[in-house]
């Protein structure tokens, strides 16, 4: 562990389970103290948690939902309190519930958006403070393929990503005065242990568009593959990387 790692800490909204829990091994590993932002799925959780510290990392949970303003405020309080500063954000909580667009009606939609971009922009806001008085500050967020992709199952889930692309954008120009990093992982399918609520799953995928050469080739993505670039992207010597989207899918958008 370097001295510089050691003394960072972060903040992984949804770092409870799948990609999120990942991403934070990678990180403690590396010597960066975690908060890990949850909101359901405690014991999965604690088991995480658990996890990190008999490797020997650092890092604590922190219930919150991130549609709540309050809670989150709370929660960045939290980590300051505990470890008096900020330096790296990874927005990661979000919802997929898997439905048709006629499957949706106004208020199912609301609490979709209001998770999934308003949670990023909620973190953010809060988070900002800080991470100007770090060295080294940073945010990264969670996207996904379907950002740009239709997804054949869930219409609103893929309008929060694409919207998520250009809040990474425009987060990166406003921060970059600051010394600030903000980026994006554009996300496929990833070896997690369910979504959270359990939505059914029902893709539809247009047959003109499967590649019958590539049947039987895993596509699936492993949440340490993501926490390694996420670490990269931490770091001083990914400085001059802003306002990006890096796609980590195993080649599924080549399909």
């Amino acid at each position: 562990m370097s001295e510089r790692n050691e003394s960072r800490v972060a903040l992984i909204t949804g770092g409870g389970k799948g990609v999120g829990a990942g991403v934070a091994r990678v990180l403690t590993r590396a010597g960066i103290r975690c908060c890990l932002g949850c909101n359901t799925n405690a014991a999965m959780a604690e088991d995480t948690l658990r996890a990190i510290e008999a490797a020997g990392g650092e890092a604590f949970l922190y219930q919150a939902d991130v549609s709540d303003p309050l809670q989150v405020n709370a929660m960045v309080n939290a980590v300051i309190e505990r470890w008096g500063r900020l330096d790296i954000l990874v927005n990661n909580a979000a919802m997929q519930p898997n439905r048709y667009i006629d499957e949706y009606d106004a208020e199912s939609l609301r609490k979709l958006w209001n998770i999934n971009l308003g949670g990023y922009w909620r973190m953010a806001k809060a988070a900002a403070p800080y991470l100007r008085q770090s060295p080294c500050g940073r945010i990264v967020n969670m996207c996904s393929v379907h950002g740009n992709r239709p997804t054949c199952f869930d219409a609103g889930y893929s309008m929060t990503k694409g919207a998520i692309r250009m809040l990474t954008r425009e987060l990166a120009l406003e921060l970059t005065r600051d010394g600030i990093t903000v980026n994006a992982i554009t996300l496929g399918g990833c070896k997690i242990e369910f979504k959270t609520g359990r939505p059914k799953w029902a893709m539809q995928t247009p047959l003109d568009v499967i590649n019958p050469a590539l049947n039987g080739v895993s596509r699936l993505v492993d949440p340490v593959d993501v926490g390694e670039t996420i670490l990269f992207l931490v770091s001083e010597q990914a400085a001059a990387i802003t306002g990006d989207c890096i796609r980590i899918d195993k080649g599924l958008v080549l399909v």
